[in-house]
């Protein structure tokens, strides 16, 4: 009696686990490249954008916030570096991120570039064969100038391997290479009126174009000029102006620290700026020593820049009080910024 009750209880555990038993087999074939008769198996990519101050992925919200040029360039090369084939994945696939690659089993570097796009830069169309060292992509400008508001720009690059088998879904990471700087000049004297036509506002650096690895290619200078300025007013709680202020806002591309680069202020009638510093170095003081990173990984996670100068333009001319870089006060006398 004792024996009969064991075994229907063994038939009752089998037929329990049985459903469970042929879920399992059958995820496990349920694609191969060896079998004929078995679907091929998909390998995703999801891209992020992490490598940020808040270490946080704002892929989604920044290719939502481009004006344009809302996709992501992917090139594909085998072991090698040898050029496969390419895609421009947008709309639909972008907003899902979830792009199925469709490749055979093998190693592959794949190259990835979000926001390109014809008014603001050019890039390399690799043919088959073709190396991945010899991918770049410029910065389009007018006389070694750009003073137009550029389109955000990320750039990744992946060694991928797909083996014989089993379905993958991978991360693949990206970093942004675009900046955008916003200058206030304030006139320390209360109530003195400010023209945007009395300040010229100038960056310079040796960084117009990148390779697949990231890195410039040339040193020619570019110089980065305001893609707007204009004057806005601080007010007092009874709507009287206050203080008026030019407020400037230009890009840059990637900064890359012990590269030359500069940043200059004028104020009209003056041939000399009134501030003539490195802006690397300028931008560096603002790197809390609590960020445990190189000034490299600082420069590259930081993107948005707010530099507050508050001066004196009695008797016509500018002199610089001081500075304020995303909130952090720089005194230029104890400072030496200049070039």
């Amino acid at each position: 009696m004792k024996d009969l009750k064991r075994d229907t209880m063994r038939r009752h555990t089998f037929l329990r686990i049985l459903p469970l038993l042929a879920l399992m087999t059958l995820g496990a074939v349920s694609c191969d490249y060896i079998h004929e008769d078995l679907e091929p198996c998909d390998h995703f990519l999801r891209f992020t954008y992490t490598y940020n101050m808040k270490y946080a992925d704002a892929f989604a919200p920044e290719m939502t916030n481009q004006a344009m040029a809302k996709q992501v360039e992917l090139f594909i090369f085998d072991e090698a570096g040898q050029f496969l084939s390419s895609r421009t994945i947008a709309g639909t696939e972008l907003e899902a991120n979830r792009v199925n690659l469709d490749l055979e089993p093998g190693d592959y570097k794949l190259l990835a570039w979000a926001g390109l796009n014809d008014t603001d830069y050019t890039w390399t169309k690799p043919e088959l064969g073709e190396s991945m060292d010899d991918w770049r992509m410029e910065t389009l400008r007018q006389d070694g100038a750009v003073n137009r508001e550029l389109l955000g720009l990320f750039q990744g690059t992946l060694d991928l391997t797909i083996s014989e088998g089993g379905a993958t879904d991978t991360e693949f990471p990206l970093v942004k290479n675009t900046n955008k700087i916003r200058f206030v000049l304030i006139d320390a004297n209360r109530g003195t009126g400010m023209n945007a036509d009395d300040f010229t506002v100038s960056v310079t650096t040796r960084n117009g174009d990148l390779n697949a690895q990231n890195q410039p290619v040339s040193d020619e200078t570019v110089t980065w000029l305001p893609y707007y300025q204009g004057v806005e007013t601080v007010e007092d709680t009874d709507g009287n102006a206050v203080y008026q202020a030019v407020c400037a806002e230009l890009n840059t591309l990637r900064l890359l620290d012990g590269t030359e680069t500069s940043l200059r202020l004028t104020h009209k009638g003056e041939n000399a700026p009134f501030l003539n510093v490195s802006l690397t170095d300028l931008l560096l003081l603002t790197k809390m020593e609590s960020h445990d990173m190189t000034a490299q990984e600082y420069l590259d996670r930081q993107d948005e820049y707010v530099i507050m100068a508050y001066l004196d333009t009695t008797g016509g001319t500018a002199h610089c009080l001081e500075i304020i870089v995303n909130d952090w006060t720089i005194r230029l006398d104890d400072v030496n910024l200049g070039r």
